[in-house]
């Protein structure tokens, strides 16, 4: 999934969702017209199982993150990122490097593009993935009831590859209480992500699954059995999350629960399926 790139910076000021800076600060005038130059924030984070583009990067475990986020202008932002999986060694199993600009042109039209690095201890590159770099452009309209992203990726890795998500949300929030330094939030989406699926051809039949690059390398001879690959583009997954943020002052937490439905199945390459939880905490330092 994309969203694993929220992970290492705020949400970005798009038409129908607002920033993180803003919900942070939920106590600040409206007269404040200007847009703070610099921003500095601080996250924590964990969640059951960390899904990123139909693979599980953490191998189906749990993990830990830590984050510091700088904003420039609240259009422009830059993050350095570490997590931890339970049941993997080194403590450290990858650090992550994020770039985002987004730029709001009217009330239903928003732009932002993003490209984030990834990069695994050498020891782990076989078992969790080969170092891999993602780029990406999105465009949001706002249709009022729904918002609508589309998003076009590049993996860049041992195996390139490029990706198509369409996500709908509908976010909408409370009215500022506790004085006007509380709020609460929440952004329903549903999101389907394409991309390469593999037609494995063997001796039991065709079966379909997405590339595990870079997770995991494609296996020669999957039970025994001599295959032959060929590849199309196609849908892989459907996700169902519901992000509920609840802001006071300066700090957000955010829960996620998050659904995963995949338009394949391979016991060779078993996508990731069923309920996945997400807590992050930022805290805006700046």
């Amino acid at each position: 999934m994309l969203e694993l790139l929220t992970c290492a910076f705020p949400y970005a000021a798009y038409s129908q969702v607002d920033s993180l800076s803003r919900s942070v600060n939920v106590q600040a005038s409206e007269t404040e017209s200007k847009t703070p130059v610099h921003s500095l924030y601080a996250g924590a984070g964990s969640g059951s199982n960390m899904i990123y583009l139909g693979s599980s990067i953490s191998q189906n475990h749990p993990f830990y993150s830590a984050s510091v986020i700088y904003g420039f202008r609240n259009s422009i932002f830059a993050s350095v990122s570490t997590t931890h999986i339970t049941a993997v060694n080194p403590f450290n199993a990858f650090y992550s490097l994020s770039l985002n600009y987004s730029h709001t042109f009217n009330s239903w039209f928003d732009i932002s593009s993003d490209i984030a690095g990834y990069k695994a201890p050498q020891s782990l590159q076989e078992t969790l993935f080969s170092n891999f770099l993602f780029i990406n452009i999105t465009a949001g309209i706002d249709w009022k009831l729904l918002y609508t992203k589309v998003s076009l990726g590049g993996l860049i890795s041992e195996n390139t590859q490029g990706y198509l998500q369409v996500r709908n949300s509908r976010y909408f929030e409370t009215p500022a209480f506790f004085k006007g330094k509380c709020q609460i939030s929440f952004d329903p989406n549903i999101n389907m992500l394409f991309g390469e699926l593999i037609k494995i051809n063997s001796v039991t039949g065709i079966t379909k699954y997405n590339n595990p690059a870079p997770f995991r390398h494609l296996k020669k001879n999957p039970n025994g059995t001599t295959v032959s690959y060929t590849s199309k583009f196609g849908l892989m997954d459907f996700e169902f999350s519901f992000p509920v943020t609840f802001s006071y002052s300066n700090i957000s937490f955010v829960a996620e629960p998050d659904y995963i439905l995949p338009a394949h199945t391979n016991s060779d390459y078993p996508a990731p399926k069923g309920f996945s939880f997400f807590l992050n905490i930022y805290l805006k330092i700046i």
